[in-house]
C-alpha cells in the first residue's frame, strides 16, 4: 500500500510553494529590520523549516489541511533511472510509515504538513536503513525548532 493522490504533492506549483516558504532571505540583518523591506524572512511566522544532511534535504510547511503530504525530488545528479526509482520508493516507503506511525499516535510527520524531501547525490549508495534514520533525524530537527 503506498501513498495516496491526496497524501502527495504533484504540481510544480505545490513543491515551488514549500521551498520558496521555507528558504532564507539572502539580505543581511540590517536589511531584514527595515519596514521598507518587502522581502524578509517570515519562516518564523509560517511556522515552516528546513534541514538537510549529506543524503537529504528536508523542507516543511504547515498546509492547514487534516493530512500530510509529501512530495520527493530525485534528480538526475542522482544517478540512472534505475537507481532515482530505487531512491523513490525507499523514501516513499520511509513516509508511509511515519504516516501509519502518526495514526496510531506516534507521529514523526505530525499531520496537517506539506513535506518536500530532496535526495542529494550520496543518497544513491544510502541503505534503507540510512535514509530511514536520516529522515527521521531531519523531520525531528524541523519540529524542535518550532
Amino acid at each position: 500500500m503506498g501513498l495516496s493522490a491526496e497524501n502527495r504533492l504533484r504540481r510544480p506549483s505545490e513543491f515551488q510553494h514549500v521551498l520558496s516558504s521555507t528558504q532564507r532571505s539572502r539580505r543581511n540583518r540590517s536589511d531584514r529590520d527595515d519596514p521598507r523591506n518587502v522581502l524578509q524572512d517570515n519562516r518564523d511566522e509560517i511556522g515552516g523549516g528546513r534541514a538537510g544532511d549529506r543524503l537529504l534535504l528536508v523542507a516543511a510547511l504547515p498546509n492547514g489541511r487534516t493530512e500530510s503530504r509529501i512530495g520527493l525530488s530525485v534528480s538526475k545528479r542522482v544517478g540512472g533511472s534505475v537507481v532515482r526509482n530505487r531512491v523513490k520508493r525507499r523514501l516513499r516507503e520511509i513516509f508511509r510509515e511515519f504516516a501509519l506511525a502518526g495514526q496510531m499516535g506516534q507521529a514523526e510527520v505530525e499531520t496537517g504538513w506539506d513535506v518536500v524531501v530532496t535526495a542529494r547525490p550520496e543518497a544513491a549508495e544510502a541503505t534503507y536503513a540510512e535514509l530511514r534514520v536520516s529522515a527521521q533525524r531531519l523531520v525531528s530537527k524541523i519540529r524542535a525548532r518550532r
